[in-house]
């Protein structure tokens, strides 16, 4: 039995980049050896083991056969037999098909370190086709790495993949876990511009014409880092919600749950980004009550993040807009200071009354602290 270092932590230490996670290859085992040793299953598809001590993960060697369409539509064959060379030759990209042994030795059969000097993203072998989501994870790759280039039959393979139909067949969840990843990354905007070209950005974003708007989204994911208010969750948000045409707040969002699994809370600031845009943007000028009520539609008083979120993403949008910029941000002050008096100010209320007078009491206090806040800018 042997011991591999493999995946990710390989690639990023011959990159000099830090990592946290390690995984590790198992070669001449077998599940009956591995929970003789401690170790804890956890694979449902093929078998992968938590160390009793450590809780990494170590994976027994493997091959696996296209079956059907889709990243699951494989077979995989787990077996003492299955070699090391086998095991990488299964795997995505060159970079990715490094395994270490115990000693510090590389195994290197698909030339994966020769491609880091070359800062080449390349496929390991034709059967790189038969799981779609490596277009994604290509993409997410050049993202991180955006000084590599993706060598051109690599490329060429993406496109037969997504003209096949295979990117279409993936699972919401899969999508958008890698988008996420993308997002994640410091040039975000390299992932956007490897999916266009290999034809997958209209599937998943069927709104964004990268012919017409490839400028706009570029500006908005700059302005995004230069505030550095930027984050996979952000950017999405910025994806989904802006309408490139008119660099405004799109009025009719309609995303594709199909393609992308959008969680709850990204849901809910969609639909209040619809709905609100316009009175964010005027917060400022509104009366007190109705900027409270504002607030509470926003969930204020239990989530102060999202109304900030929002006024973020406008304001991205908005930039060198005078008059609506100004006012925005000068909204956002008057939430933040109102935000931190409530912090340091607690409004207590007499609990012995009914709830609806407690109910009252309460919005009563909360509107003198907004009105002498409001009273301070005047």
């Amino acid at each position: 039995m042997k011991i591999y270092l493999v995946g990710g932590a390989v690639r990023d230490s011959l990159l000099n980049i830090p990592f946290k996670d390690k995984d590790y290859l198992v070669v001449g085992a077998t599940p009956e050896i591995m929970v003789n040793l401690g170790f804890k299953p956890i694979g449902k598809d093929f078998p992968v083991f938590l160390h009793p001590k450590s809780n990494e993960e170590y994976a027994l060697a493997r091959t696996e056969k296209k079956i059907a369409a889709g990243h699951k539509g494989f077979n995989f064959y787990a077996s003492p037999d299955v070699s090391i060379e086998e095991d990488l030759k299964r795997r995505d990209i060159t970079i990715n098909a490094i395994a270490q042994d115990s000693e510090g030795n590389y195994i290197d059969p698909y030339d994966g370190i020769s491609d880091i000097g070359k800062k080449i993203i390349r496929h390991v072998s034709p059967s790189f086709q038969e799981d779609p989501l490596r277009v994604l994870r290509v993409a997410r790759f050049k993202a991180k790495l955006p000084s590599f280039v993706i060598y051109d039959e690599t490329m060429m393979l993406m496109k037969r993949m997504v003209a096949d139909g295979e990117v279409e067949c993936l699972s919401s969840e899969r999508v958008t876990a890698e988008l996420m990843k993308g997002l994640d990354q410091k040039d975000a905007f390299s992932m956007l511009e490897v999916l266009d070209e290999c034809a997958a950005l209209p599937i998943i974003f069927p709104d964004i014409s990268f012919k017409k708007h490839n400028r706009a989204v570029k500006k908005l994911f700059d302005l995004a880092n230069e505030a550095q208010v930027s984050n996979s969750k952000r950017l999405l948000l910025f994806l989904l919600a802006v309408n490139f045409e008119d660099n405004l707040i799109n009025p009719t969002i309609e995303v594709n749950t199909r393609i992308i699994k959008l969680t709850a809370e990204i849901n809910k600031i969609i639909v209040l980004l619809q709905k609100y845009s316009d009175k964010l943007i005027n917060f400022f000028t509104l009366n007190v009550e109705s900027q409270l009520d504002l607030l509470g539609v926003f969930d204020f008083f239990r989530r102060p993040h999202r109304v900030i979120e929002c006024i973020d993403l406008i304001s991205l949008v908005l930039q060198g807009r005078d008059l609506s910029n100004v006012l925005l941000l000068e909204g956002r002050s008057l939430i933040l200071e109102y935000q931190a008096d409530l912090l340091h100010n607690k409004i207590t209320v007499d609990k012995d009354q009914s709830g609806e007078n407690i109910k009252r009491a309460l919005y009563r206090e909360r509107l003198n602290t907004l009105s002498k806040l409001k009273n301070r800018y005047s």
